[in-house]
């Protein structure tokens, strides 16, 4: 099987994306404006496209230790400030920039620590990993806080197969998600994984630019599933897209894309036609 730059002599190297890649995403999201919160299918990533000039950020931290005994009725904003939590924009349209919508989060003044905890309240009714992450979408037109997603995850039934065997195989292997994933958390999940090798918070930008380095070294692969993959799915040797979980994508993915799966175990059977 070809890749897109030639077979050459380099190694193989698998970047992988997180949620709709290796495992499911579950989403409790919670609409500002209309007081709605429930268990959404619909990606952070579509519900930001949805508004004219929207921007997805993570927070940084574990709820568990900064926010979960917190009065509900503080503002998210000032818990915020108070505790110095670190944000990070993973995805944006056009004509946003990082610093205004971290302004924006830091001088809204319409979700409280209630609505995170509702949030994750119900989250916690999913069968989910203990690992969560709390997201934000901002509306940058009327500058405010439109969605609250608290957001969990489940290894897909072959992932864990997967990597034992990639690894066997002497692959490198990588995860580049833009969930608040964490190498230590992680680490006891994916145990065939390096905890080196696995990066959270990550904008489309970081994931082009990981591919990028590890090309120096190796010929690289990049399973991904959504509009946040595209530039590392450009830039990879192979770009493999996955339809495992069901997505609104854009048809700039499908295009990029060399090769498309419905199932992560089939990742092996591609490898094993590039080894013939």
């Amino acid at each position: 099987m070809e890749g897109k730059k030639g077979e050459g002599m380099l190694s193989l190297a698998v970047v992988f994306d997180g949620a709709g890649v290796i495992y499911a995403p579950f989403r409790i999201i919670k609409d500002m404006e209309r007081g709605v919160t429930k268990r959404s299918r619909v990606s952070g990533i579509t519900c930001t496209d949805r508004l004219g000039s929207g921007a997805m950020v993570v927070l940084k931290t574990r709820y568990e230790e900064t926010m979960e005994k917190e009065d509900p009725s503080n503002f998210l904003s000032y818990l915020m400030k108070a505790k110095k939590i670190e944000s990070k924009v993973i995805y944006k349209r056009e004509g946003v920039s990082d610093e205004e919508v971290l302004g924006a989060i830091l001088r809204d003044k319409s979700v409280n620590l209630g609505d995170v905890h509702e949030a994750v309240s119900l989250l916690r009714c999913c069968d989910i990993l203990p690992v969560l992450g709390i997201g934000l979408i901002v509306d940058m037109v009327k500058e405010t806080i439109r969605y609250v997603i608290a957001g969990g995850i489940n290894l897909f039934p072959g992932t864990l197969k997967l990597f034992k065997e990639l690894r066997e195989l002497g692959i490198q292997t990588f995860i580049a998600s833009g969930d608040r994933i964490e190498s230590e958390e992680m680490a006891m999940y994916l145990p065939d994984v390096p905890p080196g090798n696995i990066f959270g918070t990550m904008k489309p930008e970081d994931k082009r630019e990981l591919v990028r380095k590890l090309k120096d070294e190796y010929k690289v692969m990049m399973v991904g599933d959504d509009r946040n993959d595209y530039l590392a799915m450009r830039e990879a040797d192979i770009a493999v897209l996955s339809l495992q979980e069901a997505a609104d994508r854009p048809k700039e993915v499908f295009d990029v894309a060399d090769l498309r799966i419905r199932d992560i175990v089939e990742i092996r059977e591609i490898i094993k036609e590039m080894q013939v």
